[in-house]
């Protein structure tokens, strides 16, 4: 897939269909090697076009799973990530347990901390969410008590991230989070006092609640997009 992908593929959601469009400026491009290079000049002007490229290792698409509504952090919290070729995956068992242990000889694991949710995605083996039990900065390596890894080799494109802990819906309290994003945890927020409103017949207040939720629906919206576009249908790029 090309580089810089969040400049020139974008998608739109048609139900549960998404539609994958490539942005093309004057020119169509392809791939000689490993250099971009432009074809003559077959579009005129800049736009959205159907994709003219294979996709050859696959599309990723990261979204928040809603099936899981109340987590133990803030989402803006949750921000830990190491990615590179330079990870290893180890299965280390003995009689009494077993260590899984992922090393890396790049840059480390920077802001992970033990108890953290983890998200491996990229390896051969072992893709998956883990339960950190040991993070170490000497050597290089993260451990997990949930799951075994596979061993394996560095080589492959491994990216490593947090994701929130989910919390069952016996233990939900005050202190817990929507799985959601602060801007859209203050829209449920109106969208939940507007509701309140209508069950005391305050109709005016009901509407000005709802006002207020659209209103932060559409600025989390226009946060995702990290370029200004207009077209009949909104785009979004892909990450």
């Amino acid at each position: 897939m090309s580089f810089d992908t969040n400049r020139n593929w974008f998608y739109e959601l048609h139900g549960r269909f998404l539609h994958l469009w490539q942005w093309v400026e004057t020119a169509a491009t392809d791939t000689v090697g490993s250099y971009r290079v432009k074809l003559p000049a077959e579009f005129f002007g800049n736009q959205l076009i159907y994709p003219n490229e294979d996709i050859t290792n696959g599309l990723r698409v990261e979204y928040t799973a809603f099936y899981e509504p109340f987590v133990a952090e803030a989402l803006e919290t949750t921000s830990a990530r190491a990615s590179g070729i330079t990870m290893s995956f180890n299965d280390d068992g003995d009689s009494a347990s077993t260590y899984n242990d992922l090393y890396d000889i790049g840059d480390g694991f920077g802001d992970f901390e033990s108890g953290d949710k983890i998200r491996v995605i990229g390896s051969a083996s072992n893709d998956g969410d883990y339960t950190l039990t040991s993070v170490s900065g000497a050597p290089r390596y993260i451990q997990v008590g949930t799951g075994n890894f596979t061993d394996e080799a560095r080589g492959e494109s491994i990216t490593v991230y947090q994701i929130p802990k989910a919390i069952t819906d016996a233990s939900v309290d005050e202190s817990s989070h929507l799985n959601l994003n602060r801007m859209l945890s203050l829209a449920a927020v109106d969208y939940v006092r507007a509701q309140m409103k209508e069950a005391v017949g305050d109709l005016q207040g009901k509407e000005y609640c709802m006002r207020e939720f659209w209103k932060k629906i559409g600025d989390n919206e226009s946060n995702k997009r990290s370029i200004s576009m207009t077209f009949p249908a909104s785009p979004f790029a892909v990450k």
